[in-house]
C-alpha cells in the first residue's frame, strides 16, 4: 500500500553496503509492535508535534486544536508502542498481566522499521500517530472557527471554480455536518496500521451518532501530505505528469474516491526532519498538501476496500 518510490528510497537509505563503520553505529532495524488507544492529556506534546507536521505554518492554534482532540470523549485514537513488544519480550515472559487496561483496543500491528540517529528522539516519545475527526460546522470554539475559515480560504486560493463553489456551499450551510479527518503519523510506519484505526473511528462514530448529532457527518475533509518529483523538460522544471509520493500510502485510495480535491505547494513552509530524511535528501521531491472532500458513504466504502486489501 506504500508507494514504490518510497519503499525503494528507504531500502536504499539503509543499504548496509552504502554505509561506513561510523554509520553502522547509528543505523539499524528494529522490530516494533504498535497498539491503538484513546487520547490522553499526557499525549499533548506528542500530538501537537504531529499536527505541526501536517499544518506547518497554517493560521491555526495547534495547542488549542490538540486540547480539542483530547477533550473529545470516546472518539479518536493514537498509535503507541506496545508495552510488551519484541524488544521487551524477555522482560515479560514471567508477567501474568494480560496488558489489557481497559483503554487499549484490538489495533495491534507488528512491523520492522529502519531507524537512524534522528529517529531515536521519535522513539523516545510515546505517540507515533493520531486518527480522529473534528466537527468544523459547529463553530463551538475559536479553534474550530479558524479551521472552518482555513478550509474556505484554501479552497478560494487553490481550487478550481467548481470545487470552490461546492466548498463554499458546503461550509456556509449549517445543516451540512462536515468533519475534518485527521490522519497523521511518522514516516516509516506502514499504511496497514491505518486500517484498525479507521475501523475504530467508524465504530466510535456509529456509537455517538445516536447521542450527538455532531458526529453524523455528511462530508469529511482530509488534508494529505504528498511529494512530487520535479521533472526537467527542455531545461525547464515542471510538475507536469510528475510522480506522486504519498506520505501515508492509504490516502491514495481516498484520493481516487474523492468527490472534490485541490492541492498546493508547501515547500516554503516545509517542516523539520520529523517529516523524514528521505524527503529532504532529494531536492527533486517537493512537498504538497492535497485537500480531499468525500461523502461519508465513500469513507465507509474506502475502509471496506482497505480491509479487503489487508486480509489478502
Amino acid at each position: 500500500m506504500e508507494p514504490a518510490r518510497k519503499r525503494d528510497a528507504l531500502a536504499e537509505a539503509f543499504d548496509p553496503s552504502r554505509t561506513g563503520p561510523d554509520d553502522l553505529v547509528t543505523e539499524m532495524l528494529i522490530d516494533v509492535e504498535f497498539v491503538g488507544r484513546s487520547l490522553e492529556i499526557t499525549d499533548f506534546h506528542n500530538i501537537k508535534q504531529l499536527l505541526q507536521q501536517l499544518f506547518l505554518k497554517a493560521p491555526v492554534n495547534l495547542s488549542d486544536m490538540t486540547l480539542l482532540l483530547i477533550n473529545q470523549h470516546k472518539i479518536g485514537s493514537v498509535i503507541i508502542k506496545h508495552a510488551s513488544d519484541a524488544s521487551d519480550a524477555s522482560d515479560d515472559d514471567d508477567d501474568d498481566d494480560d496488558g489489557d487496561d481497559g483503554n487499549d483496543y484490538d489495533a495491534n500491528y507488528f512491523t520492522e522499521i529502519p531507524i537512524d540517529d534522528g529517529y531515536y528522539n521519535i522513539f523516545a516519545n510515546k505517540v507515533f500517530g493520531i486518527t480522529s475527526v473534528i466537527n468544523i460546522t459547529e463553530k463551538t470554539s475559536e479553534c474550530v472557527k479558524k479551521l472552518h475559515k482555513l478550509m474556505l480560504d484554501l479552497s478560494n486560493y487553490h481550487s478550481d471554480s467548481d470545487t470552490t463553489r461546492f466548498v463554499n456551499g458546503l461550509l456556509s450551510n449549517n445543516d451540512n455536518q462536515v468533519g475534518l479527518l485527521i490522519n497523521e503519523r511518522y514516516v516509516n510506519i506502514p499504511a496497514a496500521i491505518s486500517v484498525p484505526l479507521f475501523q475504530a473511528l467508524r465504530k466510535e462514530m456509529f456509537k455517538l451518532i445516536n447521542k450527538k448529532q455532531s458526529y453524523n457527518f455528511d462530508y469529511l475533509i482530509m488534508i494529505c501530505k504528498l511529494y512530487k518529483v520535479m521533472k526537467n523538460k527542455k531545461g525547464k522544471k515542471s510538475f507536469e505528469d510528475s510522480e506522486i509520493i504519498w506520505s501515508n500510502g492509504e490516502e491514495e485510495f481516498f484520493d481516487k474516491a474523492a468527490d472534490y480535491k485541490f492541492e498546493f505547494c508547501v515547500q516554503i513552509d516545509k517542516g523539520s526532519r520529523l517529516a523524514g530524511n528521505w524527503v529532504t535528501s532529494d531536492p527533486g521531491m517537493i512537498p504538497f498538501r492535497r485537500v480531499l472532500i468525500f461523502s461519508m458513504e465513500k469513507f465507509y466504502s474506502i475502509i471496506n476496500q482497505l480491509e479487503s486489501l489487508i486480509s489478502q
